[in-house]
């Protein structure tokens, strides 16, 4: 398993807490100061990459879901 970036992990932390997210949502459910919804793509494309997150297509729109568990992670 690949290590997470400290950004990667606060979107996973994010995902964790709603489960399954549409974009708007996860970048609603990320701290203070929000980060962009572009940057917050990008990381979750990086994330579905390395096996972390994988998508759910519903027409146009993309929902997201962690494939592990934070005390997998931990």
């Amino acid at each position: 398993m690949k290590p997470l970036t400290k950004a990667e992990e606060q979107i996973m932390h994010a995902l964790w807490k709603l489960d399954k997210a549409f974009l708007r949502e996860i970048v609603d459910a990320t701290p203070n100061p929000k980060p962009h919804q572009n940057t917050v793509a990008t990381l979750l494309k990086i994330l579905v990459e390395k096996e972390f997150v994988d998508i759910e297509v519903l027409g146009r729109q993309h929902r997201y879901f962690p494939l592990l568990s934070k005390q997998e992670y931990s």
